[in-house]
């Protein structure tokens, strides 16, 4: 009996021994629940802290009159983050300075035109309404992005005074300012719209259109129009060695 005893008290005591060691080897599950919760919790407030340095950035740029630094700085945002959980705030801010930048910087390319005179400096005249597409109406109105193959454009409007914006599937908007004019471009690259498929083919030109986006950049897109009657414009960039890299057809 004596030695029974014995045995039953090891037993026991082995047992509270692994009973312990997985204890410290593992934790416990709650316990690694919450150092999980702790992670994504300080990592949210990492990225909150940061897009509001930018918008404060960003704010600044825009009281100032410094429109295009504004815009800039809020392209250091991920969008995606802003439809996150308590990021709402952030983000109505995001696009209302979006919007006011991208007023500001197209009124002053439709009221201003940079003049270099022969001695060097530069001045600015007022330049009027734009009405480079007066006789080219059938290249204003709304287009769809053709090649929708998870890329980020979705539409392009085009108003008769020269106002460009395009949506995109992640909620943003890009702003512009185009001029239109009689183009003889031949073997543009684009897509054979009236296929429906991502066939490419060269095009010749109708027009071309010169886009100013609000951040400074210039973009060409190719006017024509296809076999089937639709109103098409291509940048004329070849995308990923086999495709179009921007190509809009109109409704």
């Amino acid at each position: 009996m004596q030695k029974q005893h014995t045995w039953a008290v090891g037993a026991l005591l082995v047992a509270m021994t692994v009973g312990l060691s997985g204890c410290s080897l593992f934790g416990s599950p709650k316990n690694v629940t919450h150092q999980a919760r702790q992670s994504q919790t300080s990592a949210k407030s990492g990225k909150l802290a940061k897009d509001e340095s930018i918008i404060q950035t960003a704010r600044k740029a825009n009281a100032t009159g410094h429109y295009q630094a504004s815009n800039k700085a809020l392209s250091q945002i991920n969008v995606a983050e802003l439809n996150g959980k308590g990021f709402g705030t952030l983000k109505t801010e995001f696009f209302d300075l979006q919007k006011s930048n991208d007023k500001f910087l197209l009124k002053d390319d439709k009221t201003s035109k940079s003049v270099t005179t022969t001695g060097g400096s530069t001045t600015q005249r007022t330049t009027g309404t734009n009405d480079s597409f007066d006789g080219y109406s059938k290249f204003t109105g709304d287009y769809a992005f053709y090649n929708d193959d998870d890329r980020i454009q979705a539409d392009l409007d085009i108003d008769s005074d020269g106002t460009v914006i395009q949506n995109n599937n992640d909620g943003t908007a890009f702003h512009g300012y185009a001029t239109i004019k009689d183009s003889g471009a031949k073997g543009v690259l684009s897509y054979d719209v009236s296929s429906g498929t991502n066939d490419t083919k060269t095009i010749d030109a109708n027009v071309e259109i010169d886009v100013t986006w609000s951040n400074g950049e210039n973009e060409t897109y190719y006017g024509y129009t296809a076999y089937d009657g639709s109103t098409v414009l291509t940048d004329g960039q070849s995308y990923h060695h086999d495709l179009v890299n921007e190509v809009w057809t109109q409704g």
